[in-house]
């Protein structure tokens, strides 16, 4: 096929997928250097019948998402037409279809599964306080990256508050993945969401759908009939609270489901036992939610209201409303500001964003105490994992990976061996980048890794592309 030079302002790199109405491309906008993914429609192949309701359809999609700015959902940034193509620009996501993952049969632990459900059911919440319902979940609308983080991806047939862009009684969403009352054209609302949340759920655990069979026996089976409780399709892996947790999900009423994505949220994390595996099922596949890993034992500091408050003030710049959920499950975690500011800096988008609220943190209006405190305060005081490395000499603190070989040269020797104060460093700035996942890709690293040229290399591997070389200009390893 041929692929145009640009679109617009765009410029098109390459073809990410193609559908019977258009074409993903990869782009490029030179205005402000950023990757987008431009989702195209034909408008003058598509059906004249067909060609008001499909398009209205897609500018739904981006009117749906251009109202949502959450860490787990992709952000939209332009709708456009040119010619006969009309395209949405939207923020590009280096990772892999859930669906893609489950068509290779991957086989998730609890603790993974619990961090994919917690990061989708986070962005369905977000997306239905602001009066926009889905109505499309299913594994191949979920992107997951190499780090772990969730995407929600493909509004098209999303519901916004009392939007009329489908008639009463329609039929639209996947079948086995759509709520008794899509079926039957009864109203729908978000709980409808949280019926097909339930269904990927099942599909994680089992690797098997609930509802099978032909269009007409799956929708028999959605309205009428209880799937096999996941416990004994799975051979005992997974705790009898689970079937509970599935049994109420997928309840045929949407009454008799949770209330909300919050309390669904909730009720998984009980269910699960709150355990997280530090195995992942493979190394391409590490998964866990922004809020699962749990850290080592230690003395959790007495936070003051007024730092916290601080904090979720700072952090709702990006967020808007989540911070105050973000900042008490980080307080419940960090050791001191300086990992409290990481775990927050994981919910940020945008890289820079992200790195600079980690740059930026208040060290001294913390309510954590102590030695540890004192040392990430040095390691603020020299631009820890908010600048580059090497900006005005500064020698490296200890919460500041030195070079290794301790020659100032700012390239890792490779005969250095590893050491503890290393490895937890260099922790925390990959947890700008990765979130708490960070601790376990870095547990798993130093286990194979002899030097430390060689550890930073291996966690490297898990940062996404366009991220990967500014970790490395970090840690002084990028002139190799």
């Amino acid at each position: 096929m041929n692929i145009p030079e640009r679109l617009g302002k765009y410029e098109i790199t390459a073809v990410l997928g193609k559908g019977a109405m258009g074409v993903v491309y990869k782009g490029f906008d030179p205005q402000i250097e950023r990757v987008v993914a431009l989702k195209t429609v034909r408008k003058d192949i598509l059906d004249p019948d067909l060609a008001a309701q499909f398009m209205a359809r897609f500018r739904n999609e981006a009117k749906a998402v251009g109202r949502l700015h959450h860490p787990n959902i992709v952000d939209i940034y332009e709708f456009g037409e040119e010619d006969s193509v009309a395209f949405i620009a939207m923020e590009y996501v280096d990772g892999t279809g859930l669906g893609e993952h489950l068509n290779r049969t991957t086989q998730f632990g609890l603790a993974q599964i619990a961090g994919i459900m917690e990061q989708l059911l986070l962005a369905l919440g977000y997306a239905h306080e602001r009066g926009v319902i889905h109505r499309d979940i299913k594994p191949a609308n979920l992107i997951l990256t190499v780090g772990g983080e969730l995407k929600l991806a493909d509004f098209g047939i999303a519901r916004i508050d009392t939007s009329e862009l489908t008639m009463a009684g329609s039929v639209l969403g996947t079948p086995s993945y759509m709520s008794p009352e899509q079926f039957t054209g009864e109203p729908i609302d978000h709980r409808s969401d949280l019926f097909s949340a339930g269904v990927v759920l099942y599909e994680l655990l089992t690797c098997q759908k609930p509802f099978t069979g032909s269009m007409d026996t799956i929708m028999y089976k959605i309205c009428h009939e209880e799937p096999r409780p996941p416990s004994t399709v799975a051979e005992g892996r997974f705790p009898p609270a689970i079937d509970a947790l599935l049994a109420r999900a997928l309840a045929k009423m949407p009454d008799a489901r949770f209330r909300n994505a919050e309390e669904f949220r909730e009720a998984l994390l009980r269910a699960a036992g709150g355990t997280v595996s530090a195995d992942a099922s493979t190394e391409a596949t590490v998964v866990a939610g922004p809020a699962r890993v749990s850290p080592p034992a230690r003395a959790r500091p007495a936070w003051d209201d007024a730092a916290l408050g601080l904090a979720e003030k700072r952090l709702a710049r990006f967020v808007g409303p989540l911070a105050r959920v973000y900042v008490r499950k980080a307080a419940a975690q960090a050791a001191d500001v300086a990992e409290l500011y990481s775990l927050l800096a994981a919910n940020i988008g945008d890289p820079q964003e992200r790195r600079q609220f980690v740059a930026d943190a208040p060290v001294a209006e913390s309510g954590a105490t102590g030695p540890q405190a004192d040392r990430h305060a040095g390691a603020q005081s020299n631009g820890q994992a908010g600048t580059p490395d090497g900006a005005g000499g500064s020698p490296a603190s200890p919460s500041q990976p030195e070079p290794a070989g301790g020659t100032g040269s700012g390239v890792p020797g490779r005969a250095t061996p590893m050491e503890q104060p290393f490895i937890d460093a260099t922790t925390a700035r990959l947890a700008v980048f990765l979130g708490p996942i960070a601790r376990i890709v870095a547990k798993k690293a130093a286990a194979r890794a002899g030097t430390q040229e060689e550890f930073v290399r291996i966690v490297a591997g898990y940062i996404g592309t366009q991220d990967r070389q500014a970790f490395l200009r970090q840690m002084g390893m990028d002139r190799e």
